[in-house]
């Protein structure tokens, strides 16, 4: 008999916290590469792309398996309802402002070059199957089972690591690179790693 126990969000936070965290990770490199100065060979990888339709889930799943602000159920991260979206929607319309204004060369950089457009069906690819594979966990006989809400907690810990690890790479390392390095294969186990997650919680 498999040892079941009441169904929760992974690692004890309200519902919706850990896709919070992962849609600011995302949307933060977004900014930071906007703003990186222009002397660095700044490009937007081709994976945030794909990324940045999760976030976009993170927004719909309100009411559904996150809680609405006016429900009793706390929000993601014990903050005020919509704070996370908020913070969001605010930090993207204020960088992008900044950069169209002071820095309006600098949307070139969301022009994918050639050779990243040659790998969009790996991260295609990823997204799909990350996120179908986690939303199929959904409807496993033992989705309530002591082991399976442990191995819950671990993805949603993998995930928040693996998109630090990208931010680092990405905001720090690679932009400080004379030739900028496009590891297809890193970028899309980081796609379907976050895509499995949200599947799973969606």
């Amino acid at each position: 008999m498999v040892a079941t126990i009441a169904p929760r969000p992974p690692l004890g936070l309200p519902a919706g916290s850990i896709r919070g965290i992962l849609a600011v990770q995302i949307t933060v490199i977004l900014w930071l590469l906007m703003l990186a100065p222009d002397d660095r060979p700044v490009q937007v990888p081709l994976n945030l792309y794909f990324l940045l339709s999760l976030v976009m889930v993170f927004f719909v799943a309100h009411g559904k398996s996150i809680a609405r602000r006016d429900e009793p159920m706390a929000s993601p991260l014990w903050l005020p309802g919509g704070s996370l979206r908020f913070i969001i929607l605010a930090g993207t319309a204020a960088v992008f402002a900044y950069v169209a204004y002071a820095h309006p060369e600098r949307l070139e950089r969301f022009t994918p070059s050639p050779e990243q457009l040659k790998n969009w069906k790996y991260y295609l690819g990823a997204l799909a199957i990350g996120f179908v594979l986690g939303y199929g966990t959904r409807i496993l006989p033992f989705r309530h089972a002591w082991a399976f809400q442990a191995f819950q907690a671990w993805t949603a810990i993998i995930a928040m690591a693996i998109m630090f690890l990208e931010m680092v790479f990405q905001v720090i390392i690679n932009i400080s690179l004379t030739d900028r390095f496009d590891p297809v294969h890193w970028q899309t186990v980081v796609t379907g790693v976050v895509a499995f997650y949200y599947g799973s919680r969606s």
